[in-house]
């Protein structure tokens, strides 16, 4: 259960004026960046980024950046977070449910804020509308 989040860095950017009317919804995405277990606190670092482009083709070029960083932090059983940082060491992944909270926090959130710092520079807001559902890809025997 997330029990605090904290948006720690916001950062905004834009190439030029002239190449804002032809920006295109931004392209998201969500890194997590680090997990730290201590006892039954969880510690995920994160970055969301919103890069804006001029088309969707792959001559596009980049017109502007949101980048929001923080740190989320969470409540889980002692057994459970320690299942957590051992997934995160051997596979830089969480677990499904854990992954879907999270993801689906920093989505809530970051595009609220995110949203602000677009429309100081003129850009579309970054906003994610549908929950995100992840499923786990089961490795071939």
């Amino acid at each position: 259960m997330i029990t605090n989040f904290t948006i720690a860095t916001v950062e905004g950017r834009i190439e030029s004026a002239e190449a804002l009317s032809r920006q295109r919804f931004p392209k998201l995405n969500v890194n997590l960046d680090s997990v730290n277990v201590d006892g039954t606190k969880i510690k995920v670092s994160y970055t969301f980024l919103a890069d804006y482009f001029d088309n969707d083709g792959k001559d596009a070029k980049n017109i502007g950046q949101v980048k929001l960083g923080g740190l989320i932090e969470l409540t889980e059983s002692k057994d459970n977070a320690a299942a957590v940082q051992k997934k995160w060491n051997e596979k830089k992944m969480l677990p499904v449910e854990l992954a879907e909270e999270i993801i689906n926090g920093l989505n809530f959130r970051c595009s609220a804020t995110g949203t602000l710092v677009a429309y100081a520079l003129g850009l579309i807001p970054p906003i994610v509308i549908s929950q995100t559902k992840i499923s786990e890809q089961q490795s071939a025997k």
